[in-house]
């Protein structure tokens, strides 16, 4: 439904090691580096960037963005990563029957603000 999303962060070193971390048990890595702006996706692909912004407010009001887990254990591990490079926990992994029953997923806001969700099985 998307090419791709671009996200603002503060500080791109930062936000390198959190999402170089965040995404490798989702299977996507760093594909694209430059002074100005990241890369990342599955399989050499450019699907999700981070460029540097400045102000007093860098995440979206109300937004988030979810990704796809495979695996229950790849939520659990992407969320263990998040939370050892700096993530706030919104919601923890594990399974959530009062948003769907078959919902296994975490919600965390990476060191800027910026809402996301890691999501196994299904939501609806």
């Amino acid at each position: 439904m998307f090419d791709h999303l671009s996200v603002g962060v503060r500080d791109l070193a930062t936000a390198r090691r959190f999402y170089d971390a965040f995404f490798a048990p989702l299977g996507c890595a760093n594909t694209f580096a430059a002074e100005a702006e990241l890369a990342y996706g599955p399989g050499g692909s450019r699907q999700f960037y981070l460029y540097p912004v400045a102000g007093g407010q860098v995440a979206g009001l109300g937004t988030h963005i979810a990704f796809s887990a495979d695996s229950r254990s790849a939520v659990d591990a992407a969320y263990a990563a998040a939370l050892a490079q700096g993530a706030t926990v919104v919601r923890v992994a594990g399974l959530h029957p009062d948003i769907s029953a078959d919902y296994y997923g975490a919600v965390l806001l990476d060191p800027d603000g910026n809402k996301l969700e890691i999501v196994a099985d299904t939501m609806h």
